[in-house]
Parts: structure tokens; sequence; C-alpha cells
């Protein structure tokens, strides 16, 4: 191949340049691709900025501007002429300097940028400089007030990850750097360019794919196109040799017996490779572009009915019921994050049961690492562009000009990913505004967003915002809604009692967020906060890390102290700092699991259920369900099981509560609905058994028991089995406060094999929110056991060898060790 590659990533020299002219400058060593606040990290220049209130400590570095150079040397045999110089991403208001000459400035943190420097190269040692100015220089003097934004006025102006400059769940981190790596790249007569490759039709025994190119040529010589499929066992299945011209350029062709890319939980996710290669006459390779992509097809299914009209995708011409939640960007400074790290949250999303996330509009377009796992994992993803909660400068020409230039790469880099089936405009700037009204942010989606995705990207559905549809947007009855019952004013404001039922009644036909909150374990909270923080009665470290939204309308109460206030309503007043954690940290689960059941037995009528949200952007202790850290809350467990294929729903009532059967496979099954009703000690009062075939991607009631038939010293405990699956789902009656359990002693046996063991529990009475804490991987976690009952609790550990013991506990507990 005519074509080479040269890696400039590495270590650079960094300069940082103080406002305060009389100070010297700081001279370190960076790391590319990275961030200037890693880099000041690991020069010990910063505290740990995650720490307490150390993130006070590391503002002032936004206000300098840092100088990044290096020196690299040309091989032998370099050929200058055709070569690109291609940063991937600059983080954001820069200027690139090689041996002395501007090649360019960029304003965009999400944009790559490509630069001509065939004549400035020489042979041997050369000189590359970037220069970042700090971004608040760049819009002094524009007017703040003129555009609403959320918890930030400048960032309005500024294209870069939007909540970097704070949010409600993570702290103001503005930061600068050489964020994606950096490479020299030489082209000889030709290259290839913006591969595309999808599926047009698909049935039972063929597919109709479609690749289309850009070639780009220089000179006269004659070149030939190849275009070769490889199956997902690497056999070749498909080849096509042409002619080239310059300009966009594709084919059409069928595949026969495709293997099918689906959804997790529906089936396999094989991917398939395309190749589109250059080629002289000799046969000998001028450039070559690759791609994976999967066969598959998704469309959006919206049918009105009586209620409003139905929101549902389809994939392969099944509908799907959407699980999963809101992914952000797993760190204030993407540049630090390896691939590890995105491989290990995309794993904790398949095995929480998950098929979709939802890429959420104030971060970033996330990287390869992310959409190779997500492709490989069967995880569906809702792609916003960057923008959110804010009224942006759509009057400006200038500003829909430059989104232009952003969106379209975008849309180029990812539109091969089979896992991405949606775009939507933006997060938010058209929530409850009529769906047809001229709200700030309809402009950018029809002069821009829309028109980039129906031209480059036919193959998939774009939607002018989200929430989006209904009268307002973000209504229950149609279109997408951010809904939750815990972000309820009115609920909060009233006595909770009900919280079931409020649960219940938080409806909508696909929730594309649904806030839920809990407190992190302490294990995890212990690495940023001490135990004088924990039991702090001000909570201040608490609530530097929880944040806060000031929109919410919710009486001035702060986060922390909503979930203070909704754990004691739920579980009882404590005095005890870390009691009082960990029922703050079981009330994500409650609401999770319950909010899975009440809307997953209304399938279709409810399509989707993204929880607000994944992941942490930094050590938090709000609404993620996986922590800073890497490591599942109670929150992820409870999503774990009430995403399963086959489970149990429990309808509260007045007189009685219904039994539901929710069936998320392609397949019928036939079950058995086991029900009964267990004291806190005992054997239980009453059994009985029911079967049902529930149908295939369906949901069918089952059975009732009335009120009267329960009792306060006990729970009904609903007990579902098929070929493969089981699920439990519990309901009691009263307040969780007023459980007046006995004291359970739980009998602990471990077992340990470096890095993965069991830990088996077994109790005499009825042990609540039994939890297993260590920084590992559990099969199950925070779960009650019935009087006499015994489980094995599987757990790995992504760190490596593990030195127990693992601390169990349960809310009523005495523990005895084996």
């Amino acid at each position: 191949m005519t074509s080479s590659s040269l890696s400039l990533n590495g270590n650079w020299n960094l300069i940082g340049y103080s406002p305060e002219p009389a100070e010297e400058p700081l001279r370190l060593t960076a790391r590319v691709p990275g961030q200037v606040h890693g880099d000041l990290l690991r020069a010990g220049k910063l505290p740990d900025p995650f720490f307490r209130d150390n993130a006070e400590q590391c503002q002032w570095v936004e206000r300098w501007d840092w100088e990044y150079e290096r020196e690299f040397e040309l091989p032998e045999d370099f050929r200058p002429g055709w070569n690109e110089l291609v940063f991937e991403g600059l983080d954001t208001f820069a200027r690139i300097m090689l041996n002395g000459h501007e090649v360019g400035a960029t304003d965009n943190m999400y944009i790559p940028h490509r630069f001509e420097v065939g004549p400035l190269l020489r042979p041997g040692a050369n000189t590359l400089k970037v220069r970042f100015r700090a971004p608040l220089k760049e819009v002094e003097g524009l007017p703040m007030d003129r555009y609403f934004s959320v918890f930030n006025e400048e960032r309005v102006y500024i294209r870069r990850m939007q909540c970097g400059f704070g949010w409600d769940w993570v702290h103001r981190f503005v930061s600068m750097g050489i964020w994606r790596p950096v490479t020299l790249l030489t082209y000889d007569a030709g290259r290839v360019r913006d591969l595309f490759v999808y599926t047009e039709s698909l049935e039972t025994s063929s597919a109709r794919i479609r690749v289309q190119f850009d070639a780009e040529l220089r000179g006269e010589e004659a070149l030939t196109a190849e275009v070769a499929i490889t199956d997902p066992s690497g056999r070749r299945c498909y080849e096509n040799r042409t002619a080239v011209s310059a300009g966009t350029q594709g084919i059409a062709f069928s595949l026969d017996t495709p293997q099918v890319w689906w959804p997790n939980g529906l089936g396999e996710h094989p991917l398939y490779r395309c190749a589109v290669s250059l080629l002289r006459a000799d046969g000998s390779c001028v450039h070559r572009q690759e791609a994976d992509f999967g066969i598959r097809t998704v469309e959006l299914e919206q049918i009105p009915d009586d209620i409003g009209s139905s929101f549902t995708v389809v994939v392969n011409g099944e509908r799907v019921f959407a699980k999963g939640a809101n992914w952000v960007p797993p760190d204030p400074f993407p540049g630090e994050i390896e691939d590890a790290r995105y491989e290990r949250l995309i794993d904790l999303a398949r095995a929480g049961n998950c098929n979709m996330l939802r890429a959420w509009g104030g971060g970033i377009y996330e990287p390869e690492a992310f959409w190779r796992a997500c492709n490989r994992a069967g995880i569906m993803v809702l792609q916003d562009f960057m923008l959110a909660c804010a009224f942006y400068p759509e009057d400006q020409p200038a500003f829909l000009e430059a989104l232009r230039r952003e969106f379209d790469p975008a849309i180029r880099l990812l539109r091969n990913h089979p896992s991405l089936v949606m775009w939507l405009g933006d997060n938010e700037l058209g929530m409850n505004e009529p769906a047809d009204a001229q709200y700030n942010g309809r402009k950018i989606a029809e002069e821009v967003s829309g028109p980039l995705c129906a031209a480059l990207d036919p193959s998939r559905v774009f939607l002018p915002t989200s929430p989006y549809g209904g009268s307002p947007n973000n209504c229950a009855t149609e279109g997408d809604c951010h809904i939750s019952a815990w972000y309820d004013p009115e609920f909060f404001r009233g006595d909770m009692l009900g919280y079931r039922k409020s649960i219940d009644a938080a409806w909508g036909r696909f929730h594309s967020e649904c806030v839920t909150v809990g407190m992190p374990p302490l294990h995890s909270i212990r690495k940023w906060a001490t135990d004088e923080d924990i039991a702090d009665p001000t909570g201040r470290i608490l609530e530097y890390h929880n944040k806060d939204n000031p929109y919410n309308g919710i009486d001035d109460a702060t986060h922390l102290q909503l979930l203070r206030r909704t754990a004691e309503v739920l579980y009882g007043r404590t005095d005890d700092p870390e009691t009082a954690i960990r029922r703050m940290e079981f009330e994500q689960y409650e609401w999770v699991r319950l909010t899975c059941e009440a809307l997953r037995r209304r399938k279709f009528q409810c399509s989707g259920l993204l929880f607000w949200m994944f992941n942490d952007c930094w050590p938090a202790n709000g609404c993620s369900l996986i922590d800073y850290y890497g490591f599942p809350k109670a929150g992820w467990y409870a999503m774990k099981h009430g995403f399963k294929p086959l489970i149990a729903a429990i309808e509260p009532g007045t007189e009685r509560v219904n039994v539901w059967l929710c069936n998320d496979t392609l397949s019928p099954l036939d079950c058995t609905v086991e029900l009964c009703f267990q004291p806190w000690s005992g054997e239980p009062r009453w059994r009985r058994q029911v079967r049902v075939t529930v149908p295939a991607n369906g949901v069918i009631r089952t059975t009732e028991v009335g009120l009267a038939e329960l009792e306060r010293d006990g729970t009904l405990v609903c007990d579902v089995f098929a070929k493969g699956h089981a699920d439990r789902t519990c309901y009691h009656l009263g307040m969780p406060a007023e459980m007046d359990l006995p004291p359970a002693t739980l009998l602990v046996r471990q077992t340990s094999n470096g890095d993965t063991g069991s830990v088996t529990v077994c109790t005499d009475h009825y042990a609540r929110v039994v939890t297993l804490e260590a920084d590992l991987d559990f099969s199950d976690n925070y779960f009650d056991l019935l009087p006499g009952e015994c489980r094995v609790i599987a757990w790995s550990s992504p760190k490596g060898a593990f030195e127990g013991p693992i601390p169990v506990t349960c809310w009523n507990k005495e523990v005895i060790p084996s």
C-alpha cells in the first residue's frame, strides 16, 4: 500500500502561560491524547480534583493559555507531496504551527481537523506547536444574558463538552488539550473517504446492501475500486471491481442467508466488514478504507390509537421494548479515558439486560471504542447532537454554519455503526413547547441537523429534539418523554405515602429520560469523602458531590435534601449516618424496580424506559446507576432484575393487586407462577400456583390477590419460572418503614479463586436488603431473603485478585461468618 501514516501521539512538551504577565510560565510533560488537567495531576501540580472539595483548587487552569510542542523525525523513505496533518480532536480554541508556519486554527472540540502540510515538511527534524487560548477569552464582550442556558451562560457560544461547564451532577472543569490522536498521513495517487455501508432491505433469505464512498484522485493514473465484504467468520462473501472516478459513488447488491444483527436479548450481534481499495493496474493498493457493519433494519412505529400515538422502535421487523439508560461522558476529561473503561461500562450495560443507551446532548460524540463495544454487545444508541438545555444563537448565521461544520463529520463518522438507531436534534431545547412551535432549536433542526441527516444518513430516523411529540413536547400520550415520579414537585409536596401508585401513574409512550436518584455504596463514597464528611450533619461535602438543579421548582430543596427526605419517609428516620447512606442507596433500587414493573406491564402502550442516567462523569451521589469508579450502585442491580427477558409485575390497587407477566423474548413462554403470603418468620400462611403461557414479545395479566388476604406482618411473594428464566417480586401492605422485622441471623460462607469466587448467605428470619460491600461485580445484590432461604452469589473482580473477606450485612441483621 502506497499510503502511510506516522503517529504523533505520546509525550509532548507543555507550557502554561498565566493571565498574570509577571508570573513565570509553567513547564511540564504532556501526554497526547490527553488534557491539561491530567498532565498537571500527573506532575503533582494539582491535588486530586475529585477528593472532597479539591475541585476548587483546580479552577485556575481554565484561565491560563497552554502550548503543546514536540519535534518529530520523518522516516528516510518519506515522500513529501500529498501530506495531511490530522488532529482528531482539539479542545477547543487553538492555533497550529508547523516549522514556524501557521497551518490552521480551530474553535470546536468536536470536529476532526485536517491540514495539508506537504510544502511545510522538511527532511530530518520538524517542530509542531499547538497553542490553546483560554475559552473565556474567546467570548469576552459577548452578551451573556441574551441566550438562556441552565447552570452556565458562556457555554452557548463555545462548542465544547457542555457539561464540562458544570451541571447538576458534575462540577465545572473547563480543560484544554490535544484530546484525541494526532497523525501525519501521506497519500499517493488517490484515497478513499467517507465509506458508508447500510442495509436497504432485509428479507428472510437475503439482504440488500448499499456501499457508498468518496474517491479523491490526484494525477492521471487510472485506478480501479475494489469493494470486498467479509462475513463474521472472516470469509469473503462478496467482491466487485470497477473503474473509479473522482467523487461519490456506490453500488448495491444482495447477500444471501445474511447473519442478522439483533439488540441485546433478542439474538446475536454479528459484524461484517467492508473494505474499499483503490488499485493500480498491477494490482497494488494505493489506499484502503475499512468499516465494520451489521445487517439490520430500524424503523420507528408511530400508529395513532385511542390514547394518542405509539412510539416503538422496530428492528428487523420486530417491535422492541427499549430498556436502558442515558449515557454521559465517563470523565470530565474525556481525553484521559482509556478504551478499557468504555468496554467495562458497555459490558455492564449488557450484563444489566440493557438493549439501548441514549448518548446525551451535553456530552461528546463518543470515540470508536464506545461504538465498537456497543456494536459487539447489541446495545442500540439514540444519538443526540451536542445541544442541551439552552437557547442557542441560532439567529446568527455564523453559528448555524459552525454547526454544519460540526454535524457533517459527526454523521459521517458514526453512521456505519449498527448500534446507532436514531438521531435526535438536541436535548430538551423544545421541551414543554408544542411540537409545531417555533422554539429555540427548531431552526437548527430544520436547516442544519435534519437536512444533513436526510442527505448523509437516509437509513435512520431523525427527530428534531428530545422529548418530541404531542402538545406540548414531553407529552405522555405520544412521542418520547422525560417523565419521572421522583422528580415531580407535587409528589414531594405531598406525604409520599402513595409512592407506589405515583410510580405506577408516571406513564408515557417512551421514557427517553426517567430520573432515579441514589447514593453510591459507602466503599465508593470513602474514595472521595472522609468518615467525618459522612457524619457531618450539614452534609457539606455530600452536597458538594451531589450538586443541585435550581430549576426543579421543588421548594428550593437540594437534590440531597430530596433524597434524604424520600428515604426517611420510605424507611424511617435514623441518627446513624451510615444507616442513612444505606437507606438513600436502596431508595434507588426500589424506585428502579417499581418503575420497570409499572412500564413493562404496559407494553407496547409504553415502548421504552431509559433511566437518567447510566454512568457518572465524576464521583457523585446522584442519578447514575454506575458510580464514577465503574461499579454498580443499588439501582443497577434493580435494573438488571427489572430488565430481564421475563419478569413478574404487580399492579397496585385499592382492594386488590393484579399480577402481570412480561415476555420480551421472540418465543412464547410456558410459565409457572407461585404466590404465597410469607410472614417475617416461619412458613408461608398460604400458597397458590398458576400456569400460563405468555405470548412471544407480549404481556399478560395472570391473576389477582385481594388485599384482605395480606397482613402487615409479612409480604406477598410472587415467583415466576419458565425454561431458562426466573423472577421474583414482592408486595407488602403499608410503608417499608412499618415492617416490624425480627433480628435475622445471617450465616455466611465465602470461597475465593483469586479474581472470582462466591458468597453463600442463609437466614433464619426474613432478611431485609442483604448487601455485599466491595469493589466487585456480584451476580446479585441488595436482595431480600425469605425465612430459611439460602442464596449463592457469584463474584468477580475487574481489578484482578481480591483479598477477602467480603462484608455482608442486612438491615435487620446479625451476621455469623462460617
